[in-house]
């Protein structure tokens, strides 16, 4: 449902749906969320960016559900989300607050993120990005918000599989059931002096 209503555009239908949605979500998805979290979380590349001071950005964070494997795993000193639902953000920050995780969680378009060119070491989305003409926009988007040595990870939901899709914009990938891509991209952005993942003012 959400692939047909990106594809067409309606953002705002997209956005009600997921406000609507936000209340159950965990108990509806957050289990089949976490596996593919978990399966980034093995990605052997990660192992030269967990050190201190790694700054993480997870695009369509939800609920935050998995902030706490993410920690765990890469240990990020500043863990951010974004999402494009106010309730899933608030959320989320409350979660964070659980874990005791420093960062933030922040409501926004994953076409216009509200953060500086080149402020995290590792920017990771997981079904929030679908196949169709957006998807063209939506990478290139990302990598800018990457220091220059960082890494994109992300996966891509196609409803109707990958025949019509090209895995030349994700490889090498990792297919996740039947309908989702695991894409990493090591395709490094400039350096920045600014070191900080704040947002645009």
């Amino acid at each position: 449902m959400v692939e047909r209503l990106l594809k067409k555009g309606y953002v705002n239908d997209v956005l009600t749906w997921y406000e609507e949605l936000s209340g159950g979500y965990d108990e509806l998805y957050l289990e089949e969320q976490l596996s593919k979290y978990e399966a980034i979380a093995r990605e052997s590349r990660l192992e030269r960016l967990r050190r201190n001071g790694l700054r993480l950005l997870d695009v369509g964070c939800g609920t935050g559900g998995a902030a706490g494997l993410l920690a765990s795993a890469i240990t990020p000193s500043l863990y951010v989300g974004l999402d494009l639902s106010p309730s899933m953000c608030e959320l989320a920050r409350r979660r964070l607050q659980g874990l005791g995780l420093l960062g933030d969680v922040v409501a926004g378009d994953y076409l216009k993120p509200p953060f500086r060119e080149g402020a995290a070491d590792l920017v990771v989305s997981v079904t929030a990005l679908t196949c169709g003409e957006a998807l063209e926009e939506v990478v290139p988007s990302l990598r800018r918000l990457l220091r220059e040595g960082g890494l994109l990870i992300y996966t891509i939901l196609c409803s109707t599989g990958f025949q019509d899709f090209s895995k030349n914009s994700c490889n090498p990938s990792i297919t996740l059931g039947s309908r989702e891509l695991l894409c990493i991209d090591e395709t490094y952005t400039r350096s920045t002096q600014d070191q900080s993942l704040s947002l645009e003012r």
